[in-house]
């Protein structure tokens, strides 16, 4: 009788997978490929619902921000809301840690990215592959410390302390290699989620 049970949730399991694997890979490819496909909406309604966005040219260059994720201080950064924005914090408090030219991290430049080629990490706002170069999160950056390099660039210094102040940031003036590693997504899932959500409607 158990086995009898656990066979049946086993089978429950593997029937859902395999329902969530059609839905995502298969439905797609049927409707052209299109990255926006929503199978829940026909094409003419979500014209109407969701506007278009403009296409953004690719560069030979990718965004980096002079700030490494990997850095540590002597006094840990407060925790800001993450509904404030960096320009905010930046009126206010400067960045909150004892070099006035750290990442904020709250984002404002992964808010205007079409790429959604940015990530946080370590309150550090890190580039990922994705990025095409169109150099939108360098003109939102409040602390001025994204710049377009080329993609090509072996090994930068993540430092946007120009004025050569002390602080006690452990990567300090240091050298790291220039990589975009590839964003970590768990896109079945947002797909997943986005399937209940059109249900409950």
């Amino acid at each position: 009788m158990i086995l009898s049970i656990i066979l049946l949730i086993l089978f429950i399991i593997a029937l859902i997978f395999i329902t969530f694997f059609t839905l995502y890979f298969f439905v797609p490819s049927i409707r052209k490929n299109n990255e926006n496909d929503d199978i829940f909406i026909s094409l003419k309604a979500k014209n109407t619902v969701i506007p278009e966005k403009t296409a953004t040219n690719s560069t030979d260059k990718k965004a980096v921000v002079m700030c490494s994720c990997k850095k540590e201080f002597a006094l840990a950064r407060p925790d800001y809301n993450k509904e404030y924005s960096c320009k905010m914090i930046k009126s206010l408090f400067c960045s909150g840690l004892d070099c006035k030219f750290a990442c904020i991290g709250l984002g404002d430049c992964a808010k205007v990215c079409e790429q959604s080629a940015i990530v946080i990490e370590n309150t550090t706002a890190v580039i990922t592959a994705n990025c095409s170069g169109c150099g939108k999160c360098v003109d939102v950056c409040p602390q001025n410390i994204i710049e377009l390099i080329s993609s090509d660039t072996a090994t930068i210094v993540k430092c946007g302390n120009v004025t050569g102040e002390q602080t006690s940031c452990s990567a300090y003036k240091k050298e790291e290699k220039a990589e975009w590693k590839p964003k970590k997504d768990f896109k079945i899932w947002a797909y997943c989620y986005r399937i209940i959500n059109r249900t409950r409607c």
